[in-house]
C-alpha cells in the first residue's frame, strides 16, 4: 500500500502508482476541488478504477473531516465566546486551511456542513461488478456503499424470476413486498434490524454477493 499526497489529498493506493496514474487522479481531484465537470481518457490497463475510485474517496473522507470541524469549530467558538474554553486560533486556521487545500470549494451542497454523495455509474452489470471487486481491494472500502441493481440480478423468488416481463416482475414483486408475502425480502428485513449486514457479505456487498447468502439462506 502506497500513502501519496496529490493536490493535497492524502491517497492511500494499492501500489506504487505509474506516473499516467499520478497524472489520472491529479484531473480528479482538479474537477472534485473546483467542483468541475470532466472528460478523462486512460488506455485499457492502465489502471482507470483504481485511481478513480481511490483519488474520490480519499477526497471524501477529507471533506467528511471538513464538515466535522466546521461543525466543531462553530461549537468551540461559542464555547470561547462564553468564556468556559479557550482555543488556539492559529492552530485551528492551520486545520482549517489544510482541509481547504485538500477540498477545495466549500460550495458542495451550499452548506460548508455538506458532504456530497459519490455515484458511480457504469454501462453494464459486468463493469459495475468489476468496480465493485476492485473497492474491496482498496484501503476504502469500509466506506457505506449501496449497488442498485435490477431485479433480474437482484431479485431470487421463484415465483417472480419466472416471469418473462419486466412490468410483470415489477407489480409482482411490489405486492409480494407490500403484503409482507415474500420470504427472502422479509428476512432481509430481519437481518438488517437485528445484525450489521455486512458482518454477513462482506465489507462491501456486491449485487452476486446478496444474490449468493440469499439462496445459500433460503
Amino acid at each position: 500500500m502506497a500513502l501519496l499526497d496529490v493536490k493535497g489529498v492524502r491517497i492511500n493506493f494499492p501500489f506504487n502508482p505509474y506516473p499516467c496514474q499520478v497524472t489520472y487522479m491529479e484531473k480528479v481531484l482538479q474537477c472534485l476541488q473546483q467542483e468541475e465537470n470532466g472528460v478523462l481518457e486512460s488506455p485499457t490497463g492502465t489502471g482507470k478504477t483504481f485511481c478513480l475510485l481511490c483519488s474520490t474517496l480519499a477526497w471524501l473522507e477529507g471533506r467528511k473531516a471538513q464538515a466535522e470541524f466546521s461543525r466543531q469549530a462553530g461549537a468551540a467558538a461559542m464555547l470561547a465566546e462564553s468564556g468556559k474554553e479557550n482555543l488556539e486560533q492559529s492552530t485551528l486556521a492551520a486545520m482549517a486551511a489544510s482541509l481547504q487545500k485538500s477540498t477545495g470549494s466549500t460550495s458542495w451542497g451550499s452548506s460548508e456542513f455538506a458532504v456530497p454523495k459519490i455515484i458511480y455509474a457504469s454501462r453494464t452489470h459486468s463493469q459495475l461488478s468489476q468496480a465493485v471487486q476492485e473497492l474491496k481491494r482498496t484501503a476504502y472500502n469500509g466506506m457505506k456503499t449501496a449497488v442498485i441493481g435490477s431485479r433480474d440480478q437482484l431479485c431470487i423468488n421463484e415465483q417472480v424470476k419466472k416471469e418473462k416481463n419486466n412490468n410483470t416482475k415489477v407489480h409482482m414483486c411490489r405486492a409480494k413486498v407490500s403484503a409482507r408475502k415474500c420470504h427472502y425480502y422479509n428476512v432481509l428485513e430481519d437481518l438488517k434490524r437485528n445484525t450489521e449486514a455486512r458482518q454477513v457479505v462482506g465489507s462491501v456487498a456486491d449485487i452476486e454477493d446478496l444474490v449468493s447468502h440469499g439462496t445459500k439462506n433460503k
